[in-house]
């Protein structure tokens, strides 16, 4: 054999028995099948699969799921039962046999179902196997639960407009529905519209009459909406809050209107309602509350306190979060000692500062009360709007972070923080940490420390569970009235869907009827501003590893959905938008196609929608028109660009 012949033969073996990279490694089916074809509930469906690897692998992972699949072969993104099988090793050229069960559960939906199997490396990085196809040994049919109907439609921001002006004249200040203009609505094949209201245009007063001329415009407003064949979402659209001498006062806080009072407001407004057949008619739901935010903690009892910081002798050893711009000072404030922490002049939001104590000169002890208490005080002149927190770096130096206060500037605030028991062991510091949100810079930030305390605390309530408590009043109050329409209670911190598991770990509402759904808002922006261009959100997508905007709102979607399917019970998106191409005119294309992943997947779990927003007064040749508006009702009908997406996903009631 010449030397030539010799090294390409040498390079040819080399390449027979040195493995793949594990980026190209694929795996072959060899073998799949599904049974039985057809499983009623409590009946179970086994999959059975043998993948074959051609070279040796360790460390695989077999995901399996079950996905619905509609007529056309489309394959849901969402999954209804997920199984994992880790630390996978296989031979070259070795086969072996999966075989995974699902147990058709009530809540599931009668329909079409495939098995899926995706196989990759330890990390996720490396796909291996990638199986999502409609073929018969991996579908199966479930007879289950019915169906799921949805609605679909819009906000009309019509009586709710000019929040900030109270109580205002309607046709000055805020507009009222018209029956064309409904219609038109209805012709465009939607189902229901959510108009929001004022609590205090519709109850001057807590505990007084309703106002007969704004609750005409509402009752109006529905009979209209009969009328087109509409049903109607009513909203108090307050954001747990209620305004009067001038001063708006969340729910909780002194002055602000009582569980009692929010339930009579929901009495006499249903009340009116159902005197009215054909206004009644056109309720599909009642919407307690919009985006409820901010609320106070109830402090429940707080005793036996210890003081853990006073301030009395100087600073403690307590030092600036950051020494680069921070300053601490001892300072007397109202005949005592407190710690005022000072940092220059600052523009922006998500500003964190603060100061903090190492365990190296005060160790925190749970012998002393599990549950630190400090009372803090921003100055007027700190601009922007402040939140507070309490921190400990435990023995591992992980950050154990308590919920932010919403801090009231010029009025003294309570902060707690009941840190896990396993956080202090050994832990490392704690500190008192500000938030600051909108500041213009036009004044230095400062804050003032003036007492720490632990102690045993008893009975307190979250905000979110302050918000649970007001939302369970109002449909008690409902149903002793004798009221059975579905009831739509919004989540904490702006209904945020991605946020809605952290804020609400379980359902909340005892409801004699059931007929409750859980209602979350979503923008892609996390505010509805749009901001920012369609390629920087895209950018901040693709770094997060989604090749879409459009799939990073499924993930952040999918908090919201996941929850609603894991409590069983049922959702609804009262909030939805995206720019229209009056405002973005290049970038319609790209946001319709995000749009139309997101609606896509909320078809695929069954849930509706009322999309942000349309109203009598949004016109589309006005450049400064809201950038979520997707109709001009009045004086002529026009869709904009978002429209025809939502046309492409219509409800099925």
């Amino acid at each position: 054999m010449s030397p030539i012949k010799s090294v390409l033969w040498s390079s040819v073996l080399l390449l027979l028995l040195s493995p793949l990279s594990s980026s190209a490694l694929t795996f072959v089916n060899a073998g799949a099948y599904t049974s039985p074809k057809t499983a009623a509930v409590g009946q179970t469906v086994g999959f059975t699969l043998v993948p074959q690897s051609p070279e040796a692998v360790s460390n695989v992972t077999f995901t399996f799921q079950v996905r619905p699949y509609s007529a056309d072969g489309t394959i849901s993104p969402s999954a209804v039962f997920t199984h994992q099988v880790t630390g996978q090793s296989f031979t070259a050229g070795e086969r072996r046999q999966y075989k995974v069960a699902f147990t058709i559960p009530a809540s599931l939906t009668t329909g079409e179902y495939v098995w899926t199997t995706r196989a990759t490396n330890a990390a996720g990085t490396a796909v291996y196997m990638n199986i999502a196809r409609v073929a018969s040994n991996f579908t199966f049919h479930a007879d289950a639960a019915p169906a799921r109907s949805y609605v679909r439609g819009v906000n009309i921001m019509d009586l709710g407009n000019a929040g900030g002006v109270l109580p205002g004249v309607m046709g000055t200040n805020y507009p009222k529905p018209t029956l064309a203009g409904l219609q038109r609505l209805k012709a465009r094949g939607l189902d229901v519209v959510r108009i929001p209201f004022l609590w205090e245009r519709i109850q001057p007063v807590l505990d007084g009459a309703l106002n007969t001329t704004y609750q005409n415009y509402l009752l109006d407003t529905l009979e209209y909406a009969n009328q087109a064949g509409l049903g109607v979402i009513i909203d108090m659209h307050n954001y747990a809050r209620y305004t009067s001498g001038g001063v708006q006062r969340p729910f909780g806080a002194p002055g602000a209107p009582t569980k009692a009072q929010y339930a009579d407001a929901w009495r006499r407004i249903a009340t009116a309602i159902r005197s009215n057949p054909s206004a009644y008619a056109s309720i599909y739901a009642y919407d307690l509350m919009n985006e409820p935010y901010s609320l106070p903690y109830d402090e429940g009892t707080y005793a036996n306190p210890v003081t853990f910081a006073s301030f009395e002798s100087g600073v403690e050893g307590w030092a600036p979060r950051s020494s680069v711009n921070t300053a601490v000072a001892r300072v007397a404030r109202n005949g005592q000692g407190s710690l005022r922490i000072t940092t220059q002049a600052t523009s922006g939001s998500g500003l964190v500062l603060g100061a903090g104590v190492s365990a190296s000169t005060k160790r925190a002890e749970l012998a002393q009360g599990a549950t630190f208490q400090a009372k803090v005080f921003v100055p007027t002149t700190t601009p922007g709007s402040v939140r507070v927190r309490l921190v400990m770096v435990d023995g591992a130096y992980k950050y154990q972070l308590g919920e932010p206060f919403a801090v009231t500037k010029g009025v003294d605030t309570r902060a707690y923080f009941k840190p896990p028991e396993a956080a202090w062991s050994n832990n490392k510091s704690f500190s008192v940490e500000f938030i600051v949100d909108g500041s213009d810079g036009s004044a230095p930030l400062v804050f003032f420390v003036d007492h720490v305390a632990q102690g045993a605390q008893s009975g307190q309530r979250t905000p979110q569970q302050v918000w649970e408590d007001y939302s369970q009043a109002a449909v008690t109050a409902l149903r002793e009235l004798g009221e059975s329409k579905l009831i739509m209670v919004e989540g904490y911190e702006y209904a945020s869907a991605e946020q809605w598991p952290k804020n609400h770990p379980t359902k909340w509402v005892d409801d004699p009827l059931d007929n409750v759904m859980y209602h979350a808002h979503f923008y892609f922006d996390r505010s509805g501003k749009y901001e920012g261009s369609h390629a920087s959100l895209l950018a901040s997508a693709k770094s997060a590893g989604y090749a879409t905007v459009g799939q990073m709102g499924i993930a952040r979607m999918k908090n919201f959905t996941d929850w609603v399917q894991a409590q069983g019970t049922r959702g609804f998106i009262g909030e939805l938008g995206w720019p229209n191409t009056v405002r973005r005119p290049t970038e319609g294309a790209a946001w319709n196609a995000d749009g139309e992943e997101l609606l896509s997947f909320l078809d695929s779990v069954g849930m509706g929608v009322t999309m942000w927003t349309t109203g009598t007064w949004e016109k589309a040749s006005n450049p400064s028109v809201n950038i979520n508006t997707l109709y001009q009702i009045e004086p002529s009908f026009l869709p904009l660009s978002q429209a025809e997406v939502l046309e492409r996903h219509l409800g099925k009631p």
